[in-house]
């Protein structure tokens, strides 16, 4: 009776343990067929080499750079699509300017007067910053004038209620007249200012210039001294 009772103990211990190791075995069998199957999902057409990756970066930086100088070319072109006028001048008084545009707008073209500021130089400001006020800008100016040095207030502008000495075109001579206010105790300053002046001209619109007669154009700039026949660029017809 003992005997048989140990035989059945060990024959479910021994059970036991079969069941154990196999679902043990299997559940690692389960991972590598998951492990495989998603090895397997990945499609060779996926993978993608360092020489190519390089080459496929080198032809989009390609690509960029051509896009961009094709787009500085359309700008270089659209530029040089910008019409020119035909200008003559300067004119020393309006009249004359408006005598030829009556006589080009007779001959059918569309023609108009144009001021234009030319630069020629600079010129060199001697000045004391402005005061609080006018009042003290005035108060200043008594001062200066009871010291008889030459001056008066600044009206408007960025130096407004300041003390002008006067504008001069000599560097030198204005370092001067600084140099000698300064020593009657005045911190007097120098401000470099363009020099500019207006000029008259007339300007004929693109595409109507070369439809009038050349004995036109000729009789136009004889008619004073220093005229002269030019062309420019009709937006806004660039300063000298």
């Amino acid at each position: 009776m003992r005997s048989i009772f140990f035989l059945i103990l060990a024959a479910n211990v021994l059970f036991f343990l079969q069941q154990h190791f196999f679902s043990a075995e299997v559940h690692a069998q389960g991972n590598g067929s998951t492990v495989q199957s998603v090895q397997g999902e990945v499609s060779p057409q996926g993978l993608l080499l360092l020489s190519e990756r390089s080459a496929s970066d080198g032809a989009i930086k390609k690509k960029s750079s051509q896009s961009a100088l094709t787009s500085r070319e359309l700008g270089d072109e659209s530029k040089n699509d910008t019409p020119l006028c035909t200008m003559i001048g300067p004119y020393e008084q309006l009249l004359h300017a408006e005598y030829a545009v009556e006589r080009l707008t007779a001959l059918g073209a569309d023609v108009h007067v144009v001021p234009i500021e030319i630069k020629e130089g600079e010129s060199f400001w001697v000045y004391l910053a402005p005061e609080v006020s006018e009042r003290e800008a005035l108060n200043r100016l008594y001062e200066l004038q009871r010291k008889s040095i030459e001056s008066h207030v600044i009206s408007k502008g960025e130096l407004a209620n300041g003390i002008s000495f006067g504008r001069l075109s000599n560097y030198e001579d204005a370092e001067a007249l600084a140099k000698k206010i300064r020593d009657t105790g005045y911190d007097a300053q120098i401000k470099i200012m363009p020099k500019t002046i207006q000029e008259t001209w007339v300007v004929v619109a693109d595409g109507i210039a070369g439809k009038i007669d050349n004995s036109v154009w000729e009789e136009l700039i004889k008619k004073q001294k220093g005229l002269e026949k030019r062309q420019n660029y009709c937006l806004g017809v660039a300063s000298q």
